[in-house]
This record gives C-alpha cells, sequence and structure tokens, in this order.
C-alpha cells in the first residue's frame, strides 16, 4: 500500500485512501478530565476530530475505541448522581452528539488510567476479542514519542507464549491545540523520559501479555494492590505544587485556565478515583 506499519502521520497530511479503507478500529487516547460529558479537552477533542474525518473517509466505516477511564493522578469528573464520567464517555459523547458519528461503530474503554493501561485494556478487552488487526491510534504531539512506544510494546509481545498476533499500528499525531507553552514543556520531560523507560527497560523485561499484567499488578501505582492500599492508608495530601509539577498538572487539564470547568451539575470529588482503581486492582490480582 506504499506505507509501513507503525509510520506517524500527521493530522495535516493526507492519509492513503487505501490505508484508511483497510482499518479496523481507530483509537482516541483519552487525556485529561472532562469539564462537561460531551467536552473533553480541547487537544482531546482535535483527536476525535481526526478520528471523524478518518471515519468519513473510509470506505469501511472503521470501529472508533474510545480509551480511558481517568488521569492516575487526577479527580474524576462526576454526575449528580455521583458516578464517574469516564474520559472515554466524554470523548464518546462528542463523537456521537457533536460530529454524527454512527453509535453502532463507538466503543469505549472504561478500565485504564495511563497510556500503558490503555494500550493493555485496548487489547486483551477488545482487539484479542474482535479479530481488529489493522489499528490507527491518534494522540497529540506531545504525546506521541511515548504512546508509540507503548503501543508497540503492547500489541508485539506474544499471548501465553504463542506467536505475535499479526497486529499492523499505524499513528496519527494532532497538534498541540489546547496547551500553554509552559504545560507542553512541562509534559515534553515527562514524556521522553517514560518514552526511554518503555524502550530500554519495560519492553525487555516484560514481554508477554502475562508479564505485562505482572508489571501491572506489582509495580504501578493504580494496579498494584499493595500500592492502592498505602495510598489509601495516607492521610496527608499535597496541597502545595512546585511550579514544574503544576504546570504538569494543568496539562492533564487539572488547575489553571485548563482547570476551569463549568460545573454546573458536575463535580470533581478526589476520593472516587481512589475508590474506583482500588477496586480495578483487586479484580486484576485476583485474576
Amino acid at each position: 500500500m506504499g506505507f509501513e506499519a507503525g509510520h506517524v502521520f500527521q493530522v495535516d497530511e493526507a492519509l492513503p485512501q487505501a490505508l484508511m479503507d483497510s482499518l479496523d478500529v481507530i483509537f482516541v487516547l483519552g487525556g485529561g478530565v472532562p469539564s462537561a460529558p460531551d467536552k473533553p479537552p480541547f487537544y482531546v477533542e482535535k483527536r476525535c476530530d481526526a478520528a471523524a474525518q478518518v471515519y468519513q473517509q473510509s470506505q469501511k466505516s472503521p470501529a472508533i475505541l474510545c480509551l480511558s477511564a481517568g488521569t492516575a493522578h487526577m479527580p474524576q469528573l462526576l454526575s449528580v448522581d455521583g458516578l464517574p464520567v469516564w474520559e472515554s464517555t466524554s470523548s464518546a459523547t462528542y463523537l456521537l452528539d457533536k460530529l454524527k458519528i454512527p453509535p453502532k461503530d463507538v466503543f469505549v474503554e472504561t478500565t485504564s488510567y495511563d497510556t500503558i493501561s490503555n494500550a493493555y485494556f485496548a487489547r486483551t478487552s477488545f482487539t484479542d476479542v474482535t479479530g481488529w488487526k489493522r489499528l490507527l491510534i491518534i494522540t497529540n504531539e506531545f504525546h506521541m514519542e511515548r504512546t508509540k512506544a507503548i503501543f508497540d510494546w503492547i500489541f508485539g509481545v506474544s499471548r501465553m507464549g504463542s506467536a505475535e498476533y499479526g497486529y499492523e499500528l499505524y499513528y496519527l499525531s494532532c497538534d498541540n491545540e489546547g496547551l500553554s507553552s509552559e504545560a507542553i514543556a512541562a509534559r515534553a520531560e515527562h514524556e521522553a523520559k517514560g518514552a526511554k523507560n518503555v524502550r530500554d527497560k519495560l519492553a525487555k523485561e516484560y514481554n508477554s501479555l502475562r508479564g505485562v499484567l505482572q508489571f501491572l499488578t506489582e509495580k504501578h501505582d493504580f494496579y498494584s494492590a499493595t500500592k492502592l492500599s498505602q495510598q489509601a492508608i495516607q492521610t496527608q495530601l499535597q496541597s502545595d505544587l512546585d511550579p514544574k509539577s503544576a504546570a504538569l498538572k494543568r496539562s492533564y487539564g487539572g488547575g489553571g485556565d485548563l482547570g476551569k470547568m463549568e460545573r454546573s451539575s458536575y463535580t470533581i470529588h478526589p476520593i472516587w478515583l481512589l475508590v474506583t482503581v482500588t477496586v480495578t486492582a483487586v479484580v486484576l490480582k485476583k485474576w
């Protein structure tokens, strides 16, 4: 088709029609706290817009899978009845209500809290089950290097000692609209460090799906029962962030201009996130 798997396309670059017509699914990565059920962060809206454009130009009408329950270190947006509004719910609502994507083609993943678990649960809960093989992963430029390192890792490992599943991954990078230069600078160091850790350490040490699950349930702050338990009994909350940490937080939709949410009927409660992921970790540990 004139392009290789793993290629990163830019949002202003015309994707080959043959690729769009052959896609099984488009992944829209979550990226921060929504301000309302149909209002993901602006830079995530750009991801949704790009997904809708590819969907509409494809002759195949691929599925669109919205990823992410929430962001690990950020409180959840809650509905009027106290239930979480997942990041993927907000992206899906935007796609359904504002971009008019048919409901039959929009899916949500509601278990993950970071990019590693985005990839893991997208694969184990969806693609390994549905048979989707040719994937387009959409995120913003500031997030692309780490995203590609993680998805190449997770979708390249074997399952229970079997051969690789033969996935073809392609990537689409959106502009960094909606983030201040300060927030982007704060993310740059975080993203580069994370990508290097994946390539140099995690991908080499955990080279099967069972190994990735072991990493999540033993090492990951939001999937390890021990780590979650330790967090749950801590009573001292950090109220004053240093400038770099505050800028990083704003890049996920917390604090500053990005944190000025029109909540009216919606609230964010920091305890709910802890309760939610604690339950998730218990289930993962059991299985």
